[in-house]
């Protein structure tokens, strides 16, 4: 969540932290030598406020003062909506696990000699060597995690190759990692990164992320200019975006590695 601010910035320098009036929830303040403008961002347990380099007192504290009861008010949504997510159980004693979008069953076998294997064929199915013990859980979620960023991969360079002749945008590599907060990202070489979550998220929302991510291939913002280009290739990217604000979360606390 964010709200910017495409004002003039004036050149003098102030504390923030001492002259900021305070906010009702824990503010961190940021100066940027990266940001172009003064944003606002809100994530559960916190509001922060980003300042560019050359910001003026009075200009800071007018858009804080402008946008409080939007942070605020977006704050408590977010505290609220965290609270209602239930801590994660045992991996490996769930009855389900999402896969693409579903509830599918995960079925654990376990026998002496067995090599750990993830297969997933209607049902999520894991071979366990007999004997972990206590890092049964810890053995079976990896294995999963594994399996699902190999196979991610081959997916999502597929899509990448599905799309190309309508967005005329490729990814000089497509990585799948561990991210605790983030679904994707694009780094300055074009190289795309994406959550290995996005595997258990519906087809579309993980087509979503990767068209977001293609897009900043060419504008490397959050611009008009880049929904805009989002919109072009994915007129309907809102209803995804909803669903990660209203499911990832959960999502991300149910798996963490």
């Amino acid at each position: 969540m964010g709200m910017d601010n495409r004002h003039h910035k004036s050149h003098s320098e102030f504390n923030v932290y001492t002259q900021m009036k305070p906010v009702a929830g824990p503010l961190k303040i940021r100066r940027s030598s990266k940001a172009k403008r003064l944003r606002l961002a809100v994530k559960p347990g916190l509001i922060e406020l980003v300042i560019p380099r050359g910001t003026g007192e009075a200009q800071a504290m007018a858009f804080l003062d402008q946008h409080r009861a939007w942070a605020e008010g977006k704050l408590l949504e977010l505290n609220d909506r965290a609270s209602r997510i239930p801590a994660p159980g045992s991996f490996a004693s769930s009855p389900t696990l999402p896969w693409r979008g579903r509830e599918v069953p995960l079925i654990i076998r376990e026998a002496p000699g067995l090599r750990t294997r993830v297969s997933v064929e209607g049902a999520i199915h894991i071979a366990l060597p007999q004997g972990l013990g206590e890092t049964r859980d810890e053995v079976a979620l990896r294995a999963f995690y594994v399996w699902v960023r190999r196979w991610l991969r081959t997916h999502v360079a597929a899509m990448v190759e599905r799309l190309a002749p309508r967005t005329g945008l490729r990814p000089r590599e497509i990585r799948i990692k561990r991210m605790k907060t983030r679904w994707g990202s694009c780094g300055p070489r074009n190289d795309i990164n994406l959550n290995w979550l996005l595997a258990l998220a519906p087809d579309s929302v993980l087509e979503y992320v990767v068209v977001h991510e293609l897009c900043h291939i060419s504008q490397r913002n959050h611009s008009p200019a880049f929904w805009l280009l989002v919109a072009r290739h994915l007129p309907n990217y809102a209803e995804e975006r909803r669903w990660l604000k209203l499911h990832g979360a959960e999502l991300m606390r149910r798996f963490s590695l």
